[in-house]
Order: C-alpha cells, then sequence, then structure tokens
C-alpha cells in the first residue's frame, strides 16, 4: 500500500493507493483512496465512485505479453529499434520536471513539480525514449512493490514541437512502453497499470487515448475511489478554481 502526504494550499491531503482500510481519523481529515480493487468490509468513508483502468498482466512470459500487442505496435516498437532510439530508467526528477511541463503548457493541462514528486518518494518512477541527446517521450509512474503493480501517472512526449517529426515520435512512445512493461516484470511486479481510462467517452481524443493503452493486450479492470466529506468538497473547491491535478 502507498500513503503519502501532499500540500494543497494550507491543508494537507493523505493519498493511499490500491488498497483501502478504514480509520476513524479519515472521518475529519482529508484523505482519498485511489484505484482499490479489493471491496472492503465493514465501515466506508465518505464519498465513493468508480473508474475504469487498463491492466497488463506481468505474470505472463514476455513472448505471450508481446503476441497480444496490435500488429501496429510491434511493428513501430521494431522500426523505432532501427531509428536509433534508446530507452533508459532515470532518477532525473528535474529533467522529468522541465519536459514534462514544456509538454503540460503546450496542451494547457495541469504542471507538476519537484516538490510534488518528492511527496511521491520512494513509489515514484521515471524512464525516457531518448534519440542522440534529444528527449523524445517520457512516463513516470507509481509503484507499489507490496501489491505488485506500477501505474502509468505521467506522460509527455515532444510530438507537439514542431521541430520533431511525431512519426518518430508516436513509434518511441510505444518502444517506451514496451520497454517500461519489461522493466516492471523484471523486477517482480504483477500488474503494468495504463493510468486509467475514460471509460464511455464521446471525446474524439480521450477515446485515441483509449484506444492507445488497450492496443498492448491488457485488461479493462474497473475500481473504486474513496474520498473522505472533506477531501471530496475540496476536490470540488479545487476545480473551481482550477488548482487539481499532479501539479
Amino acid at each position: 500500500m502507498i500513503r503519502y502526504s501532499k500540500k494543497f494550499y494550507f491543508f494537507k491531503v493523505y493519498e493511499t493507493w490500491f488498497q483501502y482500510k478504514f480509520r476513524f481519523t479519515d472521518l475529519f481529515t482529508l484523505n482519498t483512496y485511489q484505484h482499490v480493487k479489493d471491496k472492503p468490509g465493514g465501515k466506508v468513508m465518505g464519498s465513493k465512485a468508480n473508474s475504469w483502468t487498463v491492466e497488463l498482466d506481468l505474470t505472463q512470459d514476455e513472448e505471450t505479453i508481446f503476441s497480444k500487442f496490435r500488429t501496429t505496435n510491434k511493428q513501430e516498437i521494431k522500426k523505432s529499434e532501427q531509428d536509433g532510439v534508446v530507452c533508459e530508467f532515470d532518477g532525473d526528477t528535474e529533467t522529468f520536471v522541465e519536459f514534462y511541463n514544456d509538454f503540460a503548457k503546450a496542451k494547457n493541462i495541469s504542471l507538476t513539480s519537484k516538490r510534488r514528486i518528492d511527496e511521491m518518494k520512494g513509489h515514484f518512477f521515471i524512464s525516457f525514449a531518448k534519440l542522440g541527446e534529444d528527449i523524445l517521450t517520457a512516463h513516470s509512474y507509481l509503484v507499489d512493490k507490496e501489491v505488485g503493480i506500477a501505474r502509468l501517472y505521467h506522460s509527455a512526449s515532444k510530438r507537439l514541437d514542431e521541430n520533431f517529426d511525431r512519426k518518430i515520435i508516436g513509434r518511441a512512445n510505444k518502444l517506451l512502453t514496451w520497454k517500461d512493461i519489461l522493466y516492471f516484470k523484471k523486477t517482480g511486479l504483477k500488474t503494468f497499470d495504463f493510468g486509467g481510462i475514460a471509460e464511455g467517452t464521446t471525446d474524439k481524443s480521450l477515446a485515441g487515448i483509449n484506444e492507445f493503452k488497450l492496443s498492448f493486450g491488457g485488461e479493462k479492470t474497473e475500481c473504486i475511489n474513496y474520498n473522505s466529506f472533506g477531501y471530496a468538497f475540496l476536490k470540488k473547491l479545487g476545480r473551481k478554481m482550477g488548482a487539481t491535478g499532479n501539479g
């Protein structure tokens, strides 16, 4: 189970991932339990909401996992290697934050920060796909070794930069996803989580992201998020203020 606190203005918010355990103090503090699959018995605090993600079983052998990828993914992963793209895991938080925030500004989505990442210290992993000295795409993951799961947390690329070939970027992103899968499998994790999908969306952009995540042979999985009443109120307030997200 992952549990950490983060600052939201003057408030301390507690986030717990993948498991739920009722605490009486949760009724009076700002708490959220994210991506819980096992329904807890007994009391449940505050409000709850269903969410969906795509999960890949890492207990399968490498050949079986790769065989379930869509044909275009297999072809583009091999082509990306021919392009000379190199993937690596790196703990360089400052480089990641700068790269991600450039992408986030172009997409008009929430920024992140070194402080926010440091709050997840010990559970936060970063990977990069590079061509020469250029970073093409970057991923971050929230990793729970106890539960055996790695969940995609951030994804950013140079695809919005006119100085880069979007086809090369797209292939590099697929190669990096494959290398991430292999890395977490080799470290003994059981589940690779693609970071959630927008179930039932009519938005073409979100539907495209859903299809990308499903193209690696994973299965749709339903989860539950539990929020204390105080957290639910603060989250609603944050949306009105435009202050929510991973930043």
